[in-house]
């Protein structure tokens, strides 16, 4: 029974993952008959998984993940979970199993406990850089295994570009946003290569606190 909207997942390789089970389960014959999806949303869905896969494998290594590769597996994500939405949403409810529960990650709601701001600030890393783009990396320094902010927290960054060996104190920053996995990357314009980027970031609730900032770090944009 379709009682819940499907979870939204967050990390690029929790997304990869979805991907590869729910496109050829969607597929199937028998689910089709069940299903009774138009065929231009099965064109779709199958047309944009169809770049999903090449694409991927270029986003894993650093010597082929360039700005234009990590714009397009943006861009996929974006049309593959709205082609995966227009799907659910076509499914008449009186068909919908426990199995398409599972495969659609529809799970009931449980009520949660108010989120707390983490008191630690999360570790920023430096990761790599290349011509217009940057890498940096989120780490749970309360828990270094894992990638995972603190429940009910999700990563906040800052970012300021402009001349080198600014004081700390007197960045200026200003362009904040929110991260939802434990890796960000950065792309800039030919007009700001050799200047200094500074990031620094927070964990922060939905209720807007924040958690101790982090340490700022630097680089040179080339």
């Amino acid at each position: 029974m379709k009682n819940n909207k499907p979870e939204v997942l967050t990390t690029d390789n929790e997304k990869n993952n979805h991907y590869n089970i729910i496109v050829p389960f969607v597929n199937e014959a028998d689910n089709q008959l069940r299903y009774k999806t138009p065929l231009p949303m099965m064109a779709s869905l199958n047309g944009h998984f169809g770049q999903w896969g090449p694409n991927w494998k270029l986003f894993q290594s650093v010597d082929t993940c360039t700005h234009s590769v990590i714009m397009l597996k943006n861009k996929l994500e974006e049309l593959i979970d709205a082609d995966i939405d227009d799907i659910y949403n076509e499914i008449a409810p009186s068909v919908f199993t426990d199995e398409d529960n599972a495969v659609f990650l529809v799970y009931p709601r449980k009520p949660k406990s108010p989120a707390v701001v983490s008191e630690i600030a999360p570790g920023l890393i430096f990761d790599s850089l290349g011509h217009l783009w940057a890498k940096v990396r989120f780490k749970n320094t309360a828990s270094p295994t894992s990638k995972a902010a603190p429940r009910g927290n999700f990563v906040f960054y800052e970012q300021y570009i402009g001349l080198s060996s600014i004081e700390p104190a007197l960045i200026p920053f200003g362009t904040g946003n929110i991260s939802t996995s434990s890796s960000h990357h950065f792309t800039f314009t030919e007009a700001e290569v050799g200047q200094t980027m500074y990031v620094r970031c927070f964990y922060q609730i939905k209720s807007g606190e924040r958690s101790p900032a982090s340490t700022i770090i630097s680089f040179q944009i080339s």
